[in-house]
């Protein structure tokens, strides 16, 4: 016994335009796509129940190619500062929202802005606030943090620390100002590193959230800012026992010894294991994207190496002696071509493909070297749209229309991914759609060299096909086709049909995973 599915715009995402009126669902799987009296007449005397889509439209349910899975969770759970314009209000409301007796208890307040603030804090701003706990305020772009003078205190740094790879801010005089900078941040992560129970908080939390927005499968990268990941394992073995979402688990370089050495990355029925992760560089925001040529608005910062050249290299030769795919963080075009360099020096084995994380400045001539390579491309189009007036600042207008260029990525014949990398920015995917076909801010400026546009179904495909197809785990995933997963999104609208911010405004009114509803904005009749 199963559902017929009719009245709708059935997109199946096998081909552009492809699409019918009705499917036929048995035991969480299509049976069969088409005609609504066909199918009645087809399957005549098994049909249990019968969905009236009244004309909405159908894609298959969305995959986040790039997000911190634990992390947004936690997000969920803090202050969230990415609208924040005053620091004063903001540290109030941590004061306020704070239920811990404990003196020793991290304050944590998300995702603020130092543009928004109109300049960036300092320890000694918090301090006037809160002087007597631990405070960290995370930058939007998580590879800054500010800490008071309690945090400083309990992460141990002083006037002399050096940190490799990371930056420590400092006033005019030289004193420690409560600025973190990229590999400073290590400090903070096993500080605030979580346990088996906090992380299954976090990630029912984030999944709750996901659903909500379609999304039922994540590339997700948690194995060492959530405290043991053996211990960050098991949480997601107690959470994807009961929920049907699927997780893709980078493994941060920091713990892939201890994992190989527990053989602890065998692939479980909802989750599995791919590349090692490291980090080249840092970003825009922070100033810590390593460039090529300084940063227009600081002509003498060219950003930040997280490790040096040789210790990047043998990064590289670890994972191909593990017989691993890498997947590296990489913003401006100096990290690409350092990196770029290394693939290309260390080959990945025959039939897989390495990952390039964000990609975010690139040159023609780097393309070309991407084009000879095997990879996948975390492209996050939602930055774009985030970053546009930033970009201009940062990079100048000679440089700026090498940002971003998410068309000639695809021309590569490298596998574009869509992602969000949440919970730095938002996992709205409509906001991803946005991004990539119209290359312009929230605010509708000017676009960002639109030649680099996506369509709408390239778009999507990306969110959608692609990132299952990344980790080998489409299987029948990805598609609304014969015999796949009836696995859906159902919209008010069709993202076809609409331009500019109309995309915003489109309403998610269901997700399915396997013929079952996860999510209900409302009851569609039946």
């Amino acid at each position: 016994m199963g559902t017929l599915w009719v009245n709708g715009k059935i997109y199946t995402m096998n081909k552009e335009h492809e699409q019918a009126r009705a499917m036929y669902v048995e035991h969480g799987r299509i049976l069969k796509l088409g005609e609504e009296g066909h199918l009645r007449r087809t399957y005549a005397g098994r049909i249990k129940q019968i969905v009236n889509l009244e004309g909405k439209s159908v894609y298959p349910a969305f995959t986040d190619s790039h997000i911190h899975l634990i992390g947004y969770g936690e997000a969920l759970d803090r202050i969230d500062a990415t609208e924040t314009t005053d620091l004063q209000a903001l540290l109030e409301s941590m004061k306020q929202k704070d239920g811990s007796d404990r003196s020793d208890d991290w304050l944590v307040a998300e995702g603020f802005n130092d543009r928004l603030l109109g300049e960036m804090p300092t320890r000694e701003m918090i301090d006037a606030v809160i002087p007597d706990r631990p405070v960290v305020l995370k930058r939007v772009c998580r590879h800054v943090a500010v800490v008071n003078s309690k945090g400083l205190e309990r992460l141990g740094l002083i006037h002399h620390t050096v940190i490799e790879g990371g930056k420590l801010g400092r006033d005019a005089e030289g004193k420690l100002n409560g600025v973190l900078y990229d590999a400073a941040l290590d400090l903070l992560h096993k500080e605030l590193g979580g346990n088996r129970e906090k992380n299954v908080a976090s990630l029912h939390r984030a999944i709750d959230s996901l659903f909500a927005h379609g999304i039922v499968g994540a590339h997700t990268e948690d194995l060492f800012y959530h405290g043991d990941p053996l211990e960050t394992i098991q949480a997601y073995e107690d959470v994807l026992a009961d929920l049907p979402f699927h997780a893709h688990l980078l493994v941060h370089e920091q713990v892939v010894d201890q994992l190989i050495r527990h053989d602890a990355l065998a692939k479980r029925p909802r989750f599995d294991f791919g590349a090692m992760k490291l980090f080249v560089d840092g970003s825009f925001g922070g100033r810590t994207a390593l460039l090529s040529e300084p940063y227009t608005d600081e002509p003498g910062q060219r950003g930040i190496e997280v490790h040096r050249p040789d210790h990047l290299e043998a990064l590289v030769k670890k994972a191909r002696s593990y017989g691993m795919n890498v997947a590296a963080h990489v913003i401006g075009d100096a990290a690409a071509e350092q990196y770029i360099t290394l693939l290309e020096k260390y080959p990945a084995k025959r039939g897989t493909r390495d990952r390039i994380i964000h990609a975010s400045l690139l040159n023609d001539a780097l393309l070309k070297r991407i084009q000879a390579l095997p990879v996948l491309i975390d492209a996050q189009p939602i930055f774009l749209s985030d970053d546009m007036n930033l970009l201009f600042d940062r990079l100048g207008n000679d440089r700026v229309d090498n940002a971003y260029r998410f068309k000639s990525m695809l021309d590569t014949g490298a596998l574009v991914l869509g992602g969000s990398d949440a919970p730095i920015s938002s996992v709205d995917v409509r906001k991803g759609l946005y991004g990539a076909v119209t290359r312009q801010s929230f605010e509708e400026s000017c676009a960002l060299n639109p030649t680099e546009r996506l369509s709408m179904y390239e778009a999507l495909r990306s969110f959608t096909y692609a990132p299952r197809v990344a980790t080998g785990t489409h299987g029948r995933d990805g598609l609304l086709i014969q015999s796949y997963n009836a696995t859906f999104t159902v919209w008010e609208e069709d993202f076809f049909e609409l331009r500019g911010r109309d995309i915003l405004d489109n309403r998610l009114v269901m997700t399915v995973v396997e013929g079952s509803p996860v999510y209900e904005a409302d009851v569609v009749n039946a």
